[in-house]
């Protein structure tokens, strides 16, 4: 049998491009399957980030049948911003076939080679701003939303097709057993006496300033972080704009200093609409009756994900990023509604956020690897 890999160069080829893992993956119930409109805005030419990324997708086939893809992504931004010369190999699906395997691969890296790429990361799809890593522990934990899930024979064909392992990002749980004791709370109030911090709810009537202070503080907060690829102020409203539609008030916090009023950290918690997907939309379609389902069911889930929790750099002493857990954790987990919470990512040796949120009761129930692959 013959294997042909080509690239994607038309709109029809994109929907093919997206339609792999449901030909390949839709029989396994532990498969959450992705939004395909939002798939498609992310790898269209037309998508914000396009302006400072060059990007490739392939599909392979054999005997016309699709069997895999991949995808490859430079990103000018992230190396003038990092001085590296990194690509990024991402949306990757195929069959358990080791060769099929490599053969992407080695297809990925050719391309970065020869656009200027010293080294080869992922998975990622594109960059640290979209889904990232290789789940290698935790199968057994629901798939939260925007986060990945990968048959486990996944991590032999990379581990074996030419990758090192390059960093580990791990997810935290919460659940209804953790509660904070009567001295953890004797802590935290203090914490907010002598900090001068309030935290406060997202204000949705104010929603374009609000995308802006979060902003700020993601860029002063993740920028030392490995592979912190920055994103545009119009990357930044596109994202915003689209988790609108099921972002929580309640959960979109802000950190401010109480003398100046400065947003000094923030926190974006969403309702796991996976839960939808997963029961109720498998085709990844919104028509006809997905929309109804996905937003429907987001608002009753019985999970949530903090997605991002950072603090900018000039306050990280203030012990801001417990008072934000804390504050998830009485808004959260454990009422009537909600009965699990999961952080992710954190790397694995960011021991300033990992440490606190161990002492609050979490335990650490997944892991994802990234890799690399020196080009040069």
């Amino acid at each position: 049998m013959s294997l042909e890999i080509r690239q994607v160069r038309s709109r029809r080829d994109r929907h093919r491009f997206v339609d792999v893992p449901f030909r390949l993956h839709r029989a396994d119930p532990r498969w959450v399957p992705p939004l395909r409109l939002a798939d498609l805005d992310r790898i269209s030419p037309k998508h914000p980030a396009a302006a400072h990324q060059e990007t490739a997708l392939w599909i392979a086939r054999r005997d016309g049948e699709p069997v895999g893809r991949i995808s490859a992504c430079v990103d000018r931004l992230f190396d003038e911003f990092q001085d590296l010369r990194w690509a990024w190999v991402g949306f990757f699906a195929a069959q358990d076939d080791p060769e099929l395997a490599r053969a992407l691969f080695e297809t990925a890296w050719e391309w970065s080679e020869a656009r200027g790429a010293h080294e080869a990361v992922g998975p990622a799809s594109f960059t640290t701003n979209d889904e990232v890593g290789l789940l290698v522990d935790g199968y057994d934990e629901p798939t939260m939303i925007l986060t990945t899930w990968n048959p486990s024979y996944y991590v032999r064909l990379w581990a074996e097709g030419g990758w090192e392992h390059a960093t580990d990002l791990w997810g935290w749980r919460f659940d209804r057993s953790v509660s904070m004791s009567d001295r953890q709370r004797r802590v935290l109030q203090r914490l907010r006496e002598r900090s001068g911090l309030r935290v406060r709810d997202g204000d949705i009537k104010d929603f374009d300033a609000e995308v802006g202070r979060f902003f700020e503080v993601y860029r002063s907060a993740w920028e030392r972080n490995w592979g912190f690829a920055p994103m545009t102020e119009p990357e930044v409203r596109h994202l915003a704009k689209d988790l609108k539609r099921i972002i929580d008030p309640r959960f979109v916090l802000f950190a401010e200093d109480e003398a100046t009023g400065e947003v000094v950290g923030g926190a974006l918690v969403l309702p796991d609409a996976n839960e939808a997907m997963q029961e109720h939309v498998r085709s990844g379609r919104l028509l006809p009756m997905g929309w109804r389902h996905l937003l429907g069911l987001a608002k009753r889930t019985r999970g949530i994900r903090i997605v991002a929790l950072g603090v900018k750099q000039v306050h990280q002493a203030r012990a801001v990023g417990p008072l934000l857990y804390a504050e998830i954790i009485e808004r959260g987990v454990g009422t009537a509604r909600l009965d699990r919470c999961e952080a992710s990512w954190v790397l694995a040796d960011n021991d300033r956020m990992n440490k606190p949120i161990e002492d609050m009761g979490a335990w650490h129930s997944k892991t994802w690897r990234m890799y690399r692959r020196a080009l040069v």
